[in-house]
């Protein structure tokens, strides 16, 4: 059974798979022990890149029309992620424990529903 809740899934099986995987790694991240933050935040974002890079490549592929606002989508959250790893880096956990625990699974949920089952909508209707 899948930990990705069936209200998340767009359809296209590569699309869920990349999402249940950052579902996964985001709550581990979520339950993890301070001491095994960054670590566990590092794995998010290693995948977060993958996962971008996959979703981009699937979108020059089938000449996805809005891709342009979806790389920029990908682009701010990473940057997002990114800032608040340094923020861990110079000591100061408890800032992106909050993005973690008040953002980040906000923009995932936001940006999945909106963005990417748009995305997987092109990508069924291309097949």
């Amino acid at each position: 059974m899948s930990p990705l809740p069936d209200a998340l899934k767009v359809g296209v099986d590569s699309i869920d798979k990349r999402h249940e995987e950052f579902y996964v790694l985001y709550e581990t991240l979520k339950n993890t022990a301070d001491s095994e933050f960054l670590d566990a935040f590092d794995a998010v974002i290693l995948h977060t890149k993958a996962h971008f890079a996959e979703e981009e490549a699937d979108m020059e592929r089938i000449l996805y029309p809005n891709k342009t606002e979806h790389y920029a989508e990908h682009q701010k959250a990473l940057d997002e992620m990114n800032y608040f790893r340094e923020k861990v880096s110079s000591g100061k956990l408890m800032f992106a424990k909050a993005y973690v625990k008040d953002r980040l699974g906000d923009w995932f949920r936001n940006h999945l529903l909106n963005m990417d089952s748009d995305l997987a909508r092109v990508i069924t209707l291309s097949r």
